[in-house]
């Protein structure tokens, strides 16, 4: 079975977010495990072609993320294999330009009955504010968490300002943030998940920019995951479940996180969910996976496996 890790490169001009948008050494990373050479690629429709015509491969292992350096693209090259019938790893081009727009999500997760912050001016204060359509917590600072109207509006403000489109407001939760790492394929069908917990630090209450992209900071510093997370079995089943609940509601499948908060009666609501988390070893991702039992060969081998058998993992 031939296998084609293909990864985009990050544009020029990024200036400091270029990090964001470097899937480099989750690329090779992978395609360390599965004895192959991965491909880098900006994005442009023609180029993709070009790459898929040369290698004409059985499997895609899909690191496209941002093609030319655009979020709002994030599906279009998932939605490119999916037309010509080329199976790929994690999730389809559906859910990944949904949980592009967080306000998107959060509407469908709310009709789905998944608990979810109060959002819009209902929200209330204290609120937090961040971008509709970015995500690695672009835009996000510790302003973000508003304590009144003034606030509130210069966050949405400076979101705008920052040419980072619309903003959403949500009820700030004053809780613990879980991570759930969920994962399946082939025989195992999504039943696999491991939880994480953001340790905040004194001073940090949110995963900002700088947290992280910004190593030499104080909130990268005191905002470190830690797999397992230390909680109560009871806390631990509803996390999952909650986890769960989401990645039905937005149709996933293959691998994914959701990113909980705990709210002020210590209930799991869902704040984000991340349909292409970062799978460079190390990270939190393969943190998860390896807390959970499985090496990361394994995790590996059990998606190209999984693409291959079917493109519709159930959740």
């Amino acid at each position: 079975m031939k296998v084609l890790v293909l990864y985009t490169l990050p544009p020029p001009g990024m200036g400091e977010r270029a990090a964001e948008f470097d899937i480099s050494e989750a690329a090779y990373g992978v395609a360390d495990v599965l004895g192959v050479a991965p491909v880098g690629v900006l994005g442009a429709l023609e180029e993709v072609l070009a790459v898929l015509d040369a290698h004409r491969p059985d499997v895609v292992f899909n690191l496209l993320e941002a093609p030319l350096g655009r979020p709002d693209l994030d599906g279009s090259l998932a939605a490119l294999l999916e037309w010509r019938g080329t199976p790929f790893t994690g999730n389809g081009s559906a859910t990944l330009a949904l949980c592009r727009r967080k306000d998107h999500t959060h509407a469908v997760l709310s009709a789905a009955g998944v608990p979810v912050p109060r959002s819009g001016l209902d929200a209330g204060f204290p609120c937090f504010v961040k971008p509709a359509g970015e995500d690695g917590s672009a835009g996000i600072d510790k302003a973000s968490i508003c304590h009144d109207a003034p606030a509130r509006d210069g966050a949405v403000a400076r979101i705008a300002a920052a040419g980072l489109g619309a903003a959403v407001i949500e009820a700030w939760l004053p809780g613990r943030e879980l991570n759930v790492a969920l994962w399946g394929a082939g025989p195992a069908r999504g039943t696999q998940a491991a939880v994480g917990e953001i340790t905040f630090g004194p001073g940090v209450e949110v995963l900002t920019w700088a947290s992280k992209w910004a190593p030499e900071s104080a909130e990268y510093q005191c905002s470190p995951s830690v797999y397992p997370a230390e909680i109560a079995a009871d806390l631990r089943a509803a996390a999952i479940a909650t986890a769960r609940a989401a990645a039905r509601a937005v149709g996933a499948r293959g691998y994914l996180r959701v990113d909980l908060r705990l709210d002020a009666h210590g209930q799991p609501r869902v704040i984000d969910v991340n349909p292409n988390p970062d799978v460079t070893p190390g990270a939190g991702l393969s943190r998860g996976v390896a807390s959970a039992g499985w090496s990361w060969e394994q995790f590996v081998h059990a998606q190209v496996a999984g693409a291959r058998a079917t493109q519709e993992l159930e959740w």
